[in-house]
């Protein structure tokens, strides 16, 4: 037994190893944080652009969406908006085009029968197959999500990046539900930080960036330079900045462009979503990733040895689940029945002190330091977050085990559920900041926001289930 539990040890030391390096590398992230956001110089010309929206199902929310996206401060006959109305079984095609008008929305419908092909980028694939033969009316394309609310200034703020040179660029992930509870909390401000720390450093650091779906950005040279869009695996946007890489199309950040999207609620969501997301990621491993660091060593660029290590998590994600509590789980025992008290004690201190100083901490004062450093991005009180932040580790937790659940299933699309946008400043604050009226003298409606930080942040009035708010 002491030749296999020496072996045991060795096993286990060299993986501690290579987790460690996989973290060493976000930590640097995070340890420039005082690094600075890029800046863009306003544009001299307003660009044409596509806004692109996959949608499944979406019914109820996709009105809200598009009367969200009217507001924005752009010239109306200057943006078009696509929607794919992917495998619907409800009338979300029907509601979008019913919204046609001073803006433009065009409706591609698609239903396709071979369930390896319904994902986000096979719809994409179809929907650019389509609007090739017109690419050349658009300058641009940004993708929303059909639960997307996008900040009143962040198609401007694209164009500035547009016009500066970037091919493709990402923008600053919300939340519109940051305060709803502690689970849509957490998982909103795991966006955030990883904006406001990866991608600003990145940034910063004049490497690639990483595009999430909601909020990105892609010229439609780029389009044309592929002959249409070609990235269709689950993890598409994560693909397509590999597909950049290649091509060497720097993906810019733009940190003004804000898109506020609606975040899990539930842990039955947000596992789905994790899980989805892990056996995209897990794929994308195995056929780009392990690529990636191939090219780091005949190229020399950073960008894809900042890549592999990006998917390496997912590997990582495994490795953490299932051997670490396995090892240490047989040592607790081994020691137990062998009477070994010493050794005993000095796991379950090690263990203790390996959970509160390299995970508890670490993340619980992230979530700290991103709120000190971005506070009025957030626009939410201390005090209302602080529940989220001690929770912040929660996320790693549920990402590492529904990452582990999808690698190892063949996980289906299922219908997520839809969030009432929530807000979080009182009411009357706004009313008193904007000078109008909300809701008029109705308490009823009054109480179905308790607060709105994302009207005064996203600077237009929300529509929401079975309510609406208006300005008088």
């Amino acid at each position: 037994m002491t030749v296999f539990n020496l072996i045991l040890d060795n096993i286990n030391a060299f993986l501690c190893i290579i987790v460690g390096i996989a973290f060493a590398f976000q930590l640097v992230y995070t340890l420039l944080f005082f690094l600075p956001a890029p800046k863009f110089k306003k544009a001299k010309e307003k660009h044409k652009i596509g806004i692109i929206i996959p949608a499944r199902n979406e019914s109820k929310i996709i009105g809200q969406t598009l009367e969200n996206i009217f507001k924005l401060n752009y010239p109306k006959d200057k943006y078009e908006i696509i929607i794919i109305a992917d495998n619907c079984t409800d009338n979300t095609a029907e509601i979008a085009r019913s919204f046609d008008g001073e803006v433009k929305v065009r409706v591609i419908e698609r239903q396709e029968k071979d369930k390896k092909k319904r994902n986000v980028g096979w719809a994409f694939n179809y929907a650019f197959k389509q609007l090739m033969p017109e690419i050349d009316n658009f300058d641009f394309f940004v993708r929303f999500d059909a639960d997307t609310i996008p900040d009143k200034e962040y198609l401007n703020k694209m164009n500035d990046a547009f016009e500066s040179g970037a091919e493709a660029a990402k923008g600053y992930n919300h939340a519109s539900n940051l305060t709803q509870n502690v689970i849509s909390g957490v998982s909103g401000l795991w966006y955030i930080r990883d904006t406001r720390f990866s991608c600003q450093a990145r940034a910063a650091l004049h490497t690639d960036v990483f595009m999430v779906g909601s909020g990105m950005m892609f010229s439609a040279k780029s389009i044309k330079e592929a002959g249409g869009w070609v990235c269709t695996s689950t993890s598409e946007d994560t693909e397509f900045t590999i597909w950049n890489m290649d091509h060497k199309h720097k993906v810019k950040y733009v940190p003004d462009a804000i898109v506020y999207d609606d975040q899990p609620s539930t842990l039955t969501d947000i596992f789905r979503r994790n899980i989805r997301m892990g056996n995209g990621l897990h794929k994308l491993f195995w056929t780009k990733g392990l690529a990636c660091l191939g090219k780091f060593f005949t190229t020399f660029r950073y960008c894809y040895l900042d890549m592999f290590l990006n998917l390496f998590f997912i590997p990582i994600a495994v490795l953490c689940c299932l051997w670490f509590p396995a090892y240490y789980g047989y040592k607790i025992i081994f020691d137990a029945c062998v009477g070994n008290l010493a050794d005993l004690n000095q796991i379950l201190i090690t263990i203790a002190i390996i959970l509160f100083c390299a995970f508890l901490i670490p993340f619980i004062a992230q979530a700290f330091l991103v709120y000190a450093l971005d506070r009025k991005k957030i626009g939410v009180p201390l005090k209302k977050l602080l529940p989220t932040m001690f929770a912040f580790p929660m996320f790693m937790i549920i990402y590492a085990i529904s990452i582990v659940i999808g690698v190892f299933s063949k996980p289906q699309w299922k219908q997520v559920s839809r969030n009432v946008n929530f807000a979080n400043n009182e009411t009357k604050s706004v009313e008193k900041k904007s000078k109008k009226h909300f809701f008029g003298k109705k308490k009823k409606l009054c109480l179905a926001l308790k607060a709105n930080n994302i009207l005064r942040l996203a600077k237009f009035p929300i529509r929401i289930k079975k309510q609406e708010i208006v300005a008088e």
